[in-house]
Order: structure tokens, then C-alpha cells, then sequence
């Protein structure tokens, strides 16, 4: 299925190897191992219904980001939208979030160009929030300054690529245009501005304010109720952190997750959470035991809740590699 994407692939799982490999080598694994035995196992229970909530409130506010293309039920996206991160912690290439747009406009009845201009969006979104939240934290710790540069780059690029998408959707007919006086042959540039006319469909939302303002609001309690079950683990393994402190380590966590790695971000995930307790003052041994927690839970929801939804969509394993395969022969 993804042969022809087999040297990324390869790249992926030595680059989380690699990953594995420094961030083991920092730490005594006897005594990480002792504190993730001793930690408190009781306070996983409410992290984890935490964590579980997160999703509904991503499913909450992807109702936002296609109200503009069609009007559902609140939650009636939630099984749509489990399935693109389950499926993202499965296969590798991020083609969850194909699989996603396959399925959610199959069921909503909507173009699924339509349905990947919300997720590009929504992805975005994320990523602003990660350099606002930055912003707001450099008050509260002092950080290296090649790291504020870094978020000032980011700033810099994400933001300019939501401007970008903001003056698309909002001048449409000028950007068809310009696509339209490209050089191609007209088979493929007929195609192209099919596709590009659904996919525009997608950026409606940036042209409502008050709707983008829900999502952004959203948006903001998504990564604080995220960060929330952080501190929780933390306190179970004993290490005490403020909830800017959880929102830190889960941005640079964040951040990790772009890199290429294997599925479910193995190996980027230990060595941002672990340098990112770090950077707080905390011991290296603790920090691994509380990411490890924090991954191997974060995990299991994301399964549990996976599973639940290939059943309530009465897809089968078969049908989503299928459309896995279907959508990377498209790209």
C-alpha cells in the first residue's frame, strides 16, 4: 500500500529511533521505571476522562468549521473526525487525515475538498494557538533566546499562511483567475479548478467573525483542558507544575508531532515532552516517567475511542486501509 512512499516511510521509523536512542540514553531507566510503578495510579482516572473530553470539544468545534457548508447535529462529526486521529497513530504519512475527509464527506453528504479546506484550518488553528500560548508563557519563564526566535518564525509562517487562506476565500473569483492563466493542459486545468472551487469551499469559516471567533475560543479550551490532563499526570508521578507549565511541555510536544516519525509520533513525542520538563527545572528521570504515562494514555484513549467509532460508523478495518490506499494513489 505504501510502497512507493517506503523511503519516508524508513526515514520515519530511524528518525524515531534515533529519537528513542537520546532520549533513553539521558535518563536511569531503573529509577523512571520505580516512579512510573510507584505513581498514583487513582488520578489516571480523571485524566483520562479529561483527555476523552478534548475530542468532544475537537468534534464541537469542526461543527463550527463546516457550519458555513452545511448544518449537522453538534456531535454527528465525532465518529468522523476519532477516526482521523486513530487512524493517524496507525499508518504512517498522516494519511489519517485523508481517511477523515473520505469519510466525513461520504456521510455528511459534502465535497471532501470541501472537508480538507476545514481540516488545513483546523490544523492551523492548532498551530496559532501554540504561538500564542507561547507569547503569553515567555512573561512567566525565561526562555534561551533561539527558542523565542524559533516561535517568532512560526508566527511569522503560520500566520502568513492563514492570512494567505484569508485572502482566498475572500477573493475567490481573483485567485481561480490566476490559477486559471497558469501553463498546464486543459484536462488537468480543469480538474485542478474543480477542485480548487471545493476545496475554497472549506474557507468559508475565515469569512464569518463570529463563527471564527466560536472556533478560536474553542480552540483556546482545547489546549488548556489538553494541558490540564498533563499537570494531572505530572501530580501522579510527583512532579508539581502550573498549568502554563502543562501548556509548555504540550506545545513543544505539539510541535514534536510535525516531525517525521513513525506512527503515533513514537520517539518525538519521549524527546519533546522529556526536553521540555527539562527546560522547567524538572529531573530528567521524573519527566520520562510522566511523558511515558502521558503518551501510553493518551494512547489508549485515542484507541478506545477509535474503536467505538469504526463500530458506530459500521466501517471495518478493511474499508478505512482501503480508502487509505485509495487516497494515497491520489495525491
Amino acid at each position: 500500500m505504501f510502497r512507493k512512499h517506503i523511503l519516508k516511510i524508513l526515514l520515519g521509523f530511524l528518525f524515531s529511533a534515533v529519537l528513542i536512542y537520546l532520549t533513553l540514553r539521558q535518563i536511569d531507566f531503573k529509577n523512571s521505571f520505580d516512579l512510573i510503578k510507584n505513581a498514583n495510579y487513582w488520578l489516571f482516572i480523571p485524566g483520562i476522562l479529561i483527555y476523552a473530553f478534548t475530542y468532544v470539544l475537537r468534534s464541537i468545534r469542526y461543527y463550527f468549521l463546516i457550519l458555513p457548508i452545511k448544518k449537522t447535529k453538534v456531535l454527528e462529526n465525532f465518529p468522523y473526525t476519532m477516526l482521523g486521529y486513530f487512524m493517524n497513530n496507525i499508518i504512517p504519512l498522516r494519511l489519517g487525515e485523508l481517511i477523515r475527509a473520505k469519510v466525513t464527506g461520504e456521510r455528511l453528504h459534502i465535497s471532501r475538498s470541501s472537508v480538507l479546506g476545514t481540516i488545513v484550518i483546523e490544523r492551523l488553528m492548532d498551530i496559532i494557538m501554540f504561538v500564542l500560548f507561547f507569547f503569553i508563557i515567555m512573561f512567566a519563564f525565561p526562555f534561551p533566546e533561539f527558542i523565542k526566535k524559533s516561535f517568532y518564525i512560526c508566527a511569522v509562517v503560520f500566520g502568513s499562511g492563514l492570512l494567505t487562506l484569508f485572502l482566498i476565500s475572500r477573493h475567490e473569483n481573483k485567485a481561480l483567475k490566476l490559477i486559471s492563466s497558469l501553463p498546464m493542459p486543459l484536462k488537468i486545468k480543469n480538474l485542478v479548478t474543480e477542485l480548487f472551487n471545493k476545496f475554497t469551499g472549506g474557507l468559508a469559516v475565515l469569512t464569518k467573525p463570529a463563527i471564527f471567533s466560536v472556533i478560536f475560543l474553542v480552540s483556546v479550551v482545547i489546549w488548556v483542558t489538553e494541558s490540564l490532563f498533563l499537570v494531572i499526570i505530572a501530580y501522579s508521578c510527583g512532579i508539581n507544575i502550573s498549568i502554563l507549565g502543562g501548556i509548555f511541555v504540550v506545545i513543544i510536544i505539539g510541535i514534536g508531532a510535525i516531525l517525521p516519525t513513525a506512527p503515533g509520533y513514537i520517539g518525538a513525542f519521549e524527546f519533546m515532552g522529556v526536553t521540555a520538563m527539562s527546560a522547567l527545572a524538572i529531573g530528567k528521570d521524573p519527566a520520562f516517567a510522566c511523558i511515558a504515562i502521558y503518551h501510553f494514555l493518551q494512547l489508549m484513549v485515542i484507541f478506545a475511542l477509535g474503536f467505538a467509532s469504526v463500530i458506530k460508523t459500521k466501517l471495518s478495518f478493511a474499508d478505512l486501509f482501503k480508502f487509505a490506499k485509495i487516497e494515497e494513489d491520489k495525491r
